[in-house]
């Protein structure tokens, strides 16, 4: 597990008068150690599957915690289910998201942070946060769409 991430949590619950627990580190660590994006439901599964003695109303209170001290934000998608990514180490990026499957593909793009810092300047405003997501089908439901289409004609 990264200790900068660990240093910072540690130090972000301590200036809130927390305690350092053994279930927050545990939280912590599955959230860190997830390669996509998790909810509250992932992460207290993923605990429940190692057999670990974590409520559900500790991994939702930490994962907001995680989400306060800045090493991860809240997104969420279509379903209105709020999930976690990780800001550690990361670059600003944006989202596409298949309303089919749920697949989400994390996109970069330089032309649109600059049309979006021409914008701010033209108006003359200071962002505190922004997200940008295109929901629609990804290939391989389109893909799966059109050889339906062509078992129906034939």
């Amino acid at each position: 597990m990264p200790t900068e991430a660990v240093r910072k949590f540690d130090a972000y619950i301590k200036a809130e008068g927390l305690k350092e627990t053994s279930q927050r580190s545990a939280v912590l660590h599955a959230f860190l150690t997830a390669e996509k994006h998790v909810s509250v439901d992932d992460i207290y599964a993923l605990l429940k599957s190692q057999d670990n003695r974590v409520g559900y109303a500790t991994v939702s209170r930490t994962m907001k915690l995680i989400a306060e001290s800045g090493l991860a934000r809240e997104v969420i998608f279509n379903d209105g289910v709020v999930r976690y990514e990780s800001t550690l180490n990361r670059e600003h990026h944006h989202h596409l998201v298949c309303t089919r499957c749920k697949k989400v593909i994390e996109f970069t793009s330089p032309e649109m942070e600059r049309g979006e810092a021409e914008i701010l300047r033209q108006y003359d405003f200071t962002p505190e946060y922004h997200h940008y997501e295109i929901f629609g089908l990804c290939r391989q439901c389109r893909e799966a769409d059109k050889y339906k289409d062509e078992l129906i004609t034939r």
